[in-house]
């Protein structure tokens, strides 16, 4: 029996993304250089049209000025906690990044043993554009314990980064290595998981329905004849390789009893996760946000210059 790899992975699950999850300052920007370009580049000669679209501009630059300076404030206002002492709420902190368990996420396509990766594919069919996230979540240790971070629409600034292209196709991937020194703002919460007791069945099903969203490893890891499908050997390869990885998970849970999450916070407020310095991140939003009161205001002004 073969198993397709697109029923394989109609499944739902969270561990593919959209990197628009969090709207972050360098997306807005990206909204704000399309209206420019099409102002400057386009075939338009209403100034009414292009008056508007210069304070369309304008508007997404103030927003995107405003993101990056709140981010900007949480960075050098928040003050740094150690994971063991750190209160329940929104907290800073900063240690080495380490596997939660779940998988040894060797990267996208084979890319260095990663906690997290970012992945754009450009190709001329059958699907033209591709970009994900992982949202498998990870932890990050100091000297004082260990706490779990769920990067779901966080904003990921990683160092490291991959470009090649195969048969035509173009691929990129973002990642945060394994073992990297990381800095981390979110909101702390009680998981209260529970380790009484390991259920094979149900946590073997949970890591398979994680995997089976994020095609490009799935092939990578287990077609071993490359024919874009999963038979019914490769599959139990696969089924043998989450029963391993599941009793780790369980194993792992059981000895350093993590009982703390670092996710998204509730009410709006930013998640950064890096592997840079928090001073050198602080530095580059504040420029980031300066960078765009100028546009702003020169986008309102011509705006104006169009209009009045």
């Amino acid at each position: 029996m073969t198993v397709s790899i697109d029923r394989v992975l109609s499944v739902p699950s969270d561990s593919i993304g959209s990197p628009l999850g969090f709207v972050s300052p360098w997306v807005i920007d990206l909204l704000a250089i399309a209206i420019v370009s099409a102002l400057i580049f386009g075939n338009i000669h209403s100034e009414a049209v292009k008056g508007t679209g210069y304070l369309f501009a304008s508007c997404f630059a103030v927003w995107a000025a405003v993101r990056a300076k709140a981010i900007h404030r949480f960075i050098t206002d928040t003050p740094r906690s150690k994971i063991a002492s750190a209160a329940q709420g929104f907290v800073e902190l900063q240690g080495k990044c380490e596997f939660h368990g779940n998988r040894e996420i060797q990267g996208f396509m084979s890319g260095p043993p990663c906690v997290w990766h970012r992945y754009f594919i450009f190709r001329p069919r059958p699907i033209p554009l591709q970009v994900g996230a992982s949202e498998l979540s990870f932890v990050i240790r100091d000297d004082s314990g260990i706490c779990v971070i769920d990067p779901k629409n966080a904003t990921v600034i990683s160092s490291d980064q991959r470009i090649w292209t195969s048969h035509g196709t173009f691929y990129s991937s973002k990642y945060i290595r394994h073992g990297a020194n990381m800095y981390v703002i979110g909101e702390m919460r009680a998981d209260g998981c529970s380790v009484s007791s390991y259920n094979e069945n149900a946590d073997v099903g949970n890591l398979l329905r994680q995997w089976k969203k994020d095609k490009p490893w799935l092939l990578e890891e287990f077609d071993v004849d490359q024919n874009g499908e999963l038979d019914a050997a490769e599959w139990e390869s696969a089924v043998r390789r989450a029963k391993k990885i599941s009793r780790d998970i369980f194993t792992q849970k059981a000895v350093d009893r993590v009982e703390n999450v670092v996710r998204r916070p509730r009410n709006g407020m930013p998640m950064l996760i890096s592997d840079r310095h928090p001073d050198q991140l602080a530095t580059q939003f504040s420029r980031l946000s300066n960078f765009n009161v100028v546009v702003a205001v020169s986008c309102c002004l011509t705006s104006c210059a169009y209009l009045f």
